[in-house]
């Protein structure tokens, strides 16, 4: 049994950090799409919810409303995430939205201690918040003045609260829920709930050009991709881990503007890439073995 536990935490370990690298395109992809940021959620979460729906039928399994009733929470919150998330890459900069996204460690660390009695040592906390700065100075640099605009930043502090909140909910549900089926049961409640709110507003769903729909793609493909294997292992590793692996989300972002958007990275981004990453690599080792009683 100790060597199935370890096997898929290490599974876990592995299929944590593949997420938040995934992920690390979200942004630009979102940036790259002309259209307002809600409607690339709407469309973006419809087509995964049919995708998702397809495999779910496709392997045999089935959803049921029971399901759907567990999911409802989690749904929501993923809605509120994309939306703001997408939209605040539109009105600032990534630079500015990804930043803020890589304090999220930090809060799920704080919750997860009273919600799920995880244990996290002085080094622990320590080595969390070192991949929290290095990321950041991944991404920022020198000498990288950004567009700050406050409804950009207020939103992405809305992402980010939201986006932590899903974490927490999705971490408990997968204690009992398998994670295709919740994965999609999540999905097309995020995709009912965004949908009156996109009709309500200002913006119309025929402002997506024919090129939006290859990003839209990607963007369901590739980080969507992301959710359902970091919803899986959410089953195996804690919250507080997973969450510090995706630091590794924003390390990829800065990665990938650079063939993608055409940036450079100075030497002290990478210095803070390699940082934020050894820090990473740390927390996942330290945490490769399956977790003690409390008791002992």
């Amino acid at each position: 049994m100790a060597n199935t536990d370890k096997r898929s935490r290490n599974l876990g370990l592995g299929a944590s950090a593949a997420a938040a690298a995934l992920w690390g395109f979200g942004g630009i992809f979102a940036a790259l799409a002309s259209a307002p940021g809600i409607v690339v959620t709407f469309y973006r979460l419809w087509l995964g919810a049919v995708l998702l729906s397809i495999m779910i039928f496709a392997s045999g399994r089935r959803l049921t409303w029971s399901t759907l009733r567990t999911t409802w929470l989690g749904g929501l919150l993923l809605a509120c995430d994309l939306v703001m998330f997408y939209s605040a890459v539109k009105l600032t900069s990534i630079v500015d939205a990804t930043v803020i996204g890589a304090f999220q460690p930090a809060l799920v660390l704080i919750a997860a201690r009273r919600l799920f009695s995880e244990r996290m040592g002085r080094w622990d906390v320590a080595w969390i918040i070192l991949a929290m700065v290095g990321a950041t100075v991944a991404i920022i640099g020198p000498g990288k003045a950004s567009h700050h605009q406050v409804v950009g930043d207020l939103l992405a502090v809305g992402a980010l609260l939201s986006f932590s909140a899903y974490w927490l909910v999705t971490k408990q549900a997968r204690q009992t829920r398998d994670a295709m089926e919740y994965t999609t049961g999540v999905t097309i409640v995020a995709a009912v709930a965004v949908t009156p709110v996109v009709l309500l507003s200002s913006q119309s769903l025929g402002s997506a050009k024919v090129s939006d729909w290859f990003w839209i793609f990607l963007l369901t493909v590739v980080p969507g991709s992301g959710h359902l294997l970091m919803n899986w292992a959410q089953r195996y590793v804690d919250a507080s881990v997973s969450s510090a692996i995706s630091c590794l989300s924003p390390l990829v972002a800065g990665a990938a503007a650079i063939p993608i958007l055409g940036q450079s990275l100075t030497g002290l981004q990478v210095a803070g890439a390699l940082f934020g990453l050894t820090a990473i690599a740390v927390v996942a080792a330290r945490h490769h073995e399956p977790a003690q009683p409390l008791s002992e």
